[in-house]
């Protein structure tokens, strides 16, 4: 009998998209990190007579009477799902989880804070917070998280059933996985680097890679995708030693490379020397391909995924970063990620079967690793994705771009009435309930009212009625008194009578 399980992702890993459907569906949930964790989940829980299906990101509350219909456990796998810009996806998450029936389980979540885990800036979003860990907690036995930061946020609000398992993207090859270093890294060596565009630093180090290494730029955002599709300009101003804006040599001699898949991706780094940046899965794919790279941590996210799983790292303070490839290799020390590896992963392992799962490195599933990993090397992925327009005139990808942005803007627009749409009917929904609220408790007021009315009635009659009875008796008394009255006065009238007869 087959096991069906529905799983948070984008995309399944054998889901073969191009880059130009996958860019407008946004399968990549804006960031090709989201792949590599999505692959290693998908690949964790496809065990013997198994099949795992992708939600594609679509979650609400009347998705559950189908999925519990039709599935037998649902699979959550998270990132910085505690974030601003996540909290509506988070509360139909939510209300998604209350109404699941089918064995369910949150496979690692993360806080987004900073450096020192301030976690001020989601103060608005607490609610929110808290009716998902609660709607978690109902189905599942503690809440997985990605690091102490984040499991220290939990317990600020109350939840206190809360494991650290780290991000499930380096359990992908199992507990034996390790990564060797070599001493020194020669100058020219093929490096990757990557880099946050939002935030973008480490123009020295990147400065350094391209001057004296063969380095490639591995970017994962959305934006640079739309960029090398369609020659658009979504950082604008940015420090022209960064790989921001199209005129950089990454994507003019097209050497910058982006992935569309997980499996090609981690392949592509595993012929890298040294990898580093400050994304956490892009060196999570450096480590996933065996090879020596170092987390530019910037913010809680990088910093507890790097310390829980021991991924080298340097903390970003401004004075005290490398300013050169060489200097910051000297930092990538895998001795205590190879020795605690499979300890953390038994963590995971115990996590996942005290919810009543089983997982793909289970004894007895040699077979279904095996059928796995036979998908995994029958299926042609797309290549890694470069400049499209290198070879066009000017003027065609001048025109390119600007029909690009407007659809982006078209796009962004539709989005902004959407929201707008979906806020005024959650308002018109919350008044609705407010006026139907204020109607039950007028309803309930007004039968209370009721109640007291009668009970004041009966309690009327009764005292009408032990007036009446009081009425009565005073009439009787007053009779027995009157005839008594009478009787002293016919005696003495018969004495008197009695005296004159004599």
């Amino acid at each position: 009998m087959t096991t069906r399980y529905l799983m948070r992702l984008g995309k399944t890993p054998f889901d073969v998209v191009d880059a130009f459907h996958t860019l407008d569906q946004n399968l990549l949930g804006t960031n090709s990190g989201n792949l590599v964790y999505g692959a290693s989940s998908h690949k964790l829980f496809s065990t013997r007579d198994t099949v795992v299906d992708a939600n594609y990101y679509r979650i609400n509350a009347k998705m559950a009477d189908v999925v519990n219909d039709e599935y037998d456990g649902f699979i959550l796998p998270l990132a910085n799902a505690f974030r601003p810009q996540f909290e509506g996806q988070l509360l139909r998450t939510a209300e998604f989880l209350e109404r699941l029936k089918i064995p369910f389980l949150m496979l690692s979540g993360g806080a987004q804070l900073p450096l020192d885990g301030d976690p001020s800036a989601l103060k608005a979003m607490e609610p929110t917070v808290k009716r998902f860990a609660r709607a978690v907690l109902n189905g599942s036995s503690a809440l997985s998280v990605r690091g102490e930061m984040t499991a220290d946020y939990l317990r600020s609000l109350g939840f206190h059933d809360v494991v650290v398992v780290g991000c499930p993207s380096l359990a992908l090859y199992g507990p034996g996985h390790r990564v060797d270093v070599p001493e020194t890294l020669a100058p020219g060596s093929q490096i990757a680097y990557n880099l946050e565009t939002k935030d973008p630093f480490g123009e020295d180090l990147i400065d350094d890679a391209e001057r004296h290494y063969r380095s490639t730029y591995i970017p994962q955002e959305h934006g640079t995708l739309e960029l090398m599709l369609w020659a658009t300009d979504p950082y604008p101003g940015g420090d022209p030693r960064l790989p921001l804006e199209r005129d950089h040599p990454q994507f003019t001699s097209a050497r910058a490379e982006m992935f569309l898949d997980a499996y090609p991706w981690i392949e592509r780094m595993s012929q890298m020397s040294f990898s580093f940046g400050a994304r956490a899965h892009g060196n999570i794919a450096g480590v996933l391909g065996g090879t020596p790279s170092v987390m530019l941590a910037h913010d809680s996210r990088t910093l507890e995924l790097a310390q829980h799983h021991a991924i080298p790292y340097v903390i970003r303070d401004g004075e005290h970063d490398p300013r050169t490839v060489e200097e910051l290799y000297a930092h990538a020390d895998f001795t205590e990620f190879n020795r605690g590896h499979a300890e953390r992963f038994e963590v995971l392992s115990s996590f996942i079967h005290d919810n009543g799962f089983e997982h793909i490195y289970d004894p007895g599933q040699e077979s279904a690793r095996e059928e796995y990993e036979q998908k995994v090397a029958g299926t042609t992925f797309p290549p890694a994705v470069r400049p499209t327009w290198l070879d066009e005139t000017p003027e065609t990808t001048h025109r390119h771009a600007v029909l690009q942005e407007r659809d982006a803007a078209r796009k962004k627009a539709q989005g902004a009435i959407r929201r707008d749409a979906t806020k005024r009917q959650q308002q018109t929904q919350g008044q609705i309930s407010e006026l139907t609220q204020r109607l039950d408790d007028a309803e309930r007021r007004a039968e209370a009212a009721e109640n007291r009315a009668r009970k004041a009635e009966a309690r009327m009659a009764k005292i009408e009625k032990r007036l009446a009875t009081i009425s009565r008796l005073t009439e009787e008394a007053t009779d027995r008194s009157q005839r008594a009255v009478r009787i002293p006065t016919r005696l003495q009238k018969i004495v008197s009578r009695s005296k004159e007869d004599r």
